[in-house]
């Protein structure tokens, strides 16, 4: 069954879930992914961009392999009410899994649905391969951002201003323009691991780790770039018009790299190129110096996105619209802060 087959198919599907049901939470099972492509339907419609949650045999797989866990929150009738997940995502390490997906239906959003299943995937965290997780929470709300702090035990160690589009939000009307995500990270399998760390960014960073309770050993290196051909994997969104990319070689062309690629983005009226730096590289602090004289600005942390920390730097070319940022904690305002010091710093 392809997207298109999937769409219709539910499309046609005229069942109406029962309100106000005693509902039984637990992890996914294969019988389940039916009615875990109704529940994605009915909230977000054709719109997800992603065919898996739509197509049950392929969402079945996904689970079977390991690059998804979820748990539901079911109804005598079978339906799938509300659903949270761990899943693979854009982190280069198989250990870090992304936490969301986290959707119920109208009916059973003041209830006590999606807090179960959140217990209830949590409790994975730290088994089966899942070194530690990390999640977006949007920042036109504080609702996600308190699931984080107050239910998850995360951390909010980055900012992405701009990242999601108005339209993703069209349905429920709670955005004006594009939608900021506060980053948050766990990690509960940890090692001893060496944290290259630009000294420009010390204090940040710093300030980052402080309560992560992460085994790291900071250290400043003089390496410079010398090799000739540098190499950048670039990811585009183009529903989101987002590119995440990574340097993979560092070289003396990485300038004209960088340069090229924004062309290439701002043709595509693409609004923000974010680069994610390997920190546990000795080069990586010449990079972050070379990437902020082409205009880029720091993001934050990202515990364990290589096996190694990532730094995330940024660069809009849109209005990052710090000012209707809506951020729950202290800790999170703080950080907005200092992202966006380094912004205006940037554009100066």
């Amino acid at each position: 069954m392809n997207r298109t087959e999937a769409l219709e198919h539910l499309a046609s599907d005229k069942r109406v879930v029962p309100e106000g049901a005693q509902i039984d939470a637990g992890y996914f099972e294969p019988s389940d992914a039916p009615a875990v492509a109704r529940l994605f339907y009915a909230v977000y419609g054709d719109g997800y961009p992603v065919d898996n949650y739509y197509i049950p045999e392929r969402l079945i797989e996904e689970h079977r392999l390991g690059n998804i866990y979820s748990a539901v929150a079911r109804i005598s009738t079978g339906d799938v009410v509300a659903h949270i997940a761990l899943y693979h995502s854009s982190a280069s390490n198989p250990g870090l899994y992304e936490y969301g997906l986290g959707l119920s239906l109208p009916a059973y959003r003041s209830g006590v649905a999606f807090f179960r299943t959140t217990q209830l995937i949590m409790d994975l965290v730290g088994k089966n391969g899942i070194d530690g997780i990390f999640g977006e929470a949007v920042c036109n709300h504080t609702i996600t951002q308190k699931l984080c702090s107050k239910y998850s035990n995360m951390k909010e160690t980055a900012l992405e201003p701009a990242l999601m589009p108005a339209q993703a939000y069209e349905a429920e009307q709670s955005a004006d323009g594009r939608v900021g995500c506060l980053f948050y990270s766990r990690v509960d399998l940890d090692r001893h691991r060496t944290l290259y760390i630009p000294p420009v960014y010390e204090d940040e960073l710093r300030f980052i780790l402080d309560g992560l309770d992460l085994d790291r050993e900071l250290r400043i290196s003089d390496i410079e770039i010398t090799v000739n051909n540098g190499a950048i994997e670039v990811t585009r969104f183009a529903f989101a018009g987002v590119a995440r990319c990574t340097v993979t070689a560092p070289g003396e062309n990485l300038a004209t790299l960088l340069k090229e690629l924004e062309r290439n983005l701002r043709k595509d009226d693409y609004a923000l190129i974010q680069f994610f730096i390997d920190m546990g590289k000795p080069w990586s602090i010449a990079v972050v110096e070379l990437m902020r004289r082409e205009g880029y600005s720091l993001g934050g942390l990202l515990p364990i996105w290589f096996g190694d920390d990532g730094l995330l730097m940024q660069k809009h070319f849109v209005n990052p619209g710090f000012e209707s940022l809506k951020i729950y904690s202290d800790r999170g305002r703080t950080l907005a802060d200092m992202v966006r010091r380094d912004w205006a710093r940037s554009n100066s």
